[in-house]
């Protein structure tokens, strides 16, 4: 047996412990934890039993253990991380982007506004406003076309530092962080409405715009309210400054316009004006197409530019209809002239004026002179309704065409489940005949299905030798307008 000089003295202890003994020591042979064990052997001696494992070594496994989960959790914490960033990132794009066009939405517009520290910025919030009919008509694919179209648009005439979002449906906000205002004017102003934006089918649209500007809290409000002053007045823009004024002067005119058509109606001073449309081939004149002309007291007369907004806000839509189909009665009665008149929606819903208009009809010599024009986009917004009026005007043996045909959705399949006579195209289109292709194009394929179907073509509003030249080629022979011969107030008698 060696002697055990190193004995400490808990290893003494130990003989005279029932339980084992724990101790942690270091020494030459380095850093243990050690566990003491007595045992009585068969004889009575009393012997220690022990058992050791070397700490330094435990330490370093613990430590590459516990550095080996650290990296492993870093890793996969990185990759959670990544993941719910990559997701909100996607998430917050989806909520401020229009998944229909992949232009930034309203929620992009307040929260740029809400956190951008410029001082001066311009907001522009344009309205589409045949979008609504379209989407009705064609569905939102074709309606989302034509916003894409749009926004691209603005977004291409636009300095690098404007913004273009899709407010809503019909809805383009411009927003401009320099307020340089000339650009929107300029880039809303140049926008040409006789020009389609889509091609297949041929669609065009009109736009009203408010713009405002300054005080960046109300700015998307005072832009909205200037465009609902445009849209009132018809005007394609109008600046948030100048509402008030120009409201107030608006409230004085409106009141002294209706004053003054009220007075006309009440002194026959709503006369018909007639202008010839002309067989070019023939060189003889086919029909009349009578015109709404207000003369003054003073003998000023003045076109429905003046006085048409006030009959459609006075309701006294229908008033018209009647005061001129009655003179136009007493005109052509007694005469083989044929001659139109423009019929509004409001006239197609008011159910007196079918009664009045189918009486008037039934006594009248020779109905089938008489030739009904509907707006194009009209009798598509009211289908079910135009196509039971048209039917109750062929029973009496009247005519009808679609009075600017090209306007609005071009879609000639269902023009012709109206049972129409013949088309009337739209000015637009008739006034880039010898410039524009596309309107040349759409012209001329035009004229060749309408003949196939027996349905008249005329062109209006031709006001030069090389817009006829131009229509004739495309084969056009039926023309209205002042190259021709103006609107008078009185017709040659034949």
């Amino acid at each position: 047996m060696d002697p055990y000089t190193e004995a400490t003295k808990i290893n003494k202890d130990a003989f005279f412990s029932t339980e084992p003994v724990f101790e942690v020591s270091k020494d030459q042979w380095g850093h243990f934890k050690s566990i003491f064990v007595t045992f009585i052997d068969e004889n009575g001696h009393t012997y220690l039993t022990g058992a050791d494992i070397t700490i330094t070594d435990l330490n370093q496994q613990l430590q590459q253990s516990v550095t080996r989960a650290t990296i492993t959790g870093c890793f996969f914490f990185f990759i959670a991380a990544l993941i719910a960033g990559l997701y909100f990132l996607q998430l917050k794009r989806s909520l401020s982007t229009d998944a229909r066009t992949g232009f930034a939405n309203h929620v992009a517009l307040e929260y740029y506004i809400k956190k951008s520290t410029k001082h001066r910025m311009e907001l522009a919030v344009v309205t589409i406003n045949e979008v609504e009919d379209i989407s009705s008509f064609y569905g939102t694919e074709v309606s989302d076309k034509v916003m894409a179209s749009l926004l691209s648009y603005f977004q291409s005439r636009l300095p690098n530092e404007a913004l273009v979002f899709r407010l809503a449906t019909n809805k383009i906000a411009l927003l401009h962080t320099r307020g340089a205002e000339q650009d929107f004017d300029d880039t809303i102003n140049a926008f040409n409405q006789s020009i389609p934006v889509l091609n297949e089918p041929f669609i065009y649209v009109s736009l009203h715009a408010g713009i405002a500007s300054g005080n960046k809290l109300m700015l998307i409000e005072n832009a909205h309210i200037a465009l609902q002053q445009a849209k009132l007045n018809n005007q394609r823009i109008i600046r948030y400054e100048n509402v008030f004024k120009q409201v107030e002067e608006q409230f004085r005119y409106n009141v002294k316009l209706a004053k003054k058509v009220k007075e006309a109606f009440d002194n026959n001073r709503i006369v018909p004006y007639f202008q010839p449309i002309y067989d070019t081939q023939t060189q003889q004149v086919t029909h009349y197409e009578s015109l709404a002309r207000m003369a003054s007291a003073q003998g000023r007369i003045y076109t429905p530019d003046y006085f048409l907004t006030v009959l459609k806000r006075s309701r006294m839509d229908g008033l018209l209809t009647r005061t001129m189909f009655t003179r136009c009665i007493e005109q052509f009665r007694k005469t083989s002239i044929s001659w139109s008149i423009n019929i509004t929606a409001q006239d197609i819903l008011d159910p007196s004026l079918s009664e009045f208009l189918e009486q008037q009809l039934r006594r009248y010599p020779q109905p089938n002179n008489i030739i009904f024009e509907f707006h194009e986009t009209e009798a598509i917004a009211y289908f079910s309704e135009v196509k039971a009026f048209i039917s109750l005007l062929k029973n009496k043996g009247a005519q009808v065409m679609i009075n600017e045909f090209g306007a609005g959705y071009s879609n000639l399949s269902n023009i012709l489940k109206l049972e129409v006579d013949g088309l009337k195209l739209d000015r637009g289109l008739v006034s880039q005949a010898h410039t524009n292709d596309d309107s040349y194009m759409f012209i001329e394929h035009l004229v060749k299905y309408a003949k196939q179907l027996n349905l008249d073509v005329v062109a209006e509003q031709v006001e030069s030798e090389q817009v006829a030249e131009a229509l004739s080629k495309a084969g056009i022979t039926l023309m209205q307008g002042n190259h021709f011969a103006p609107p008078t107030p009185y017709v040659p008698q034949s």
